[in-house]
């Protein structure tokens, strides 16, 4: 399992340098909260047609309970005026999940909707979010196979 997680981390690691390569307009940064536990992602942006696709890897879990997962976002995003914008987004979330004290562990994959606001700022390259991610587990879920929460996010733009 950690070698898996060790290769999801250095693809994401490695979408940036593709990315920057092909076009501008990216973010990086951080996404707090949301989710199973207390959460932290490493987020990724680009765009994608008129659109554009965000990729997180996240570490989180509360007590006796940790988890990894990678979501794969598509979002619409809309003007609201001066650097303001919504979004909404669907995508997959695949993860994996362990309880310390019962041994018990999975694999679990989920459907993952998505709606936020966020602001960027024109001087200086810096975007921040307050999103929700609402999740569906439909196979092997943790516990709940239903998590929500609310996010916030700071990202690097480039």
């Amino acid at each position: 399992m950690k070698k898996t997680g060790l290769i999801f981390f250095v693809l994401l690691m490695a979408i940036p340098a593709i990315s920057m390569a092909q076009r501008g307009n990216n973010a990086i940064g951080l996404r707090f909260g949301g989710g199973l536990g207390y959460d932290s992602e490493i987020t990724f942006q680009t765009p994608f047609d008129n659109n554009r696709a965000e990729l997180n890897l996240g570490f989180g879990g509360r007590g006796h309970f940790n988890y990894w997962k990678l979501t794969g976002l598509y979002q619409w995003v809309m003007p609201i005026e001066s650097g303001f914008y919504w979004y909404l987004g669907v995508g997959p979330s695949l993860g994996s999940w362990a309880h310390d004290d019962t041994d018990e562990s999975g694999v679990f994959l989920a459907a993952a909707l998505n709606a936020g606001i966020e602001y960027n700022f024109s001087e200086i390259p810096l975007q921040i979010a307050i999103d929700t991610r609402p999740e569906l587990s439909f196979v092997n879920p943790p516990d709940d196979p239903f998590g929500f929460g609310l996010a916030l996010s700071l990202r690097y733009r480039f």
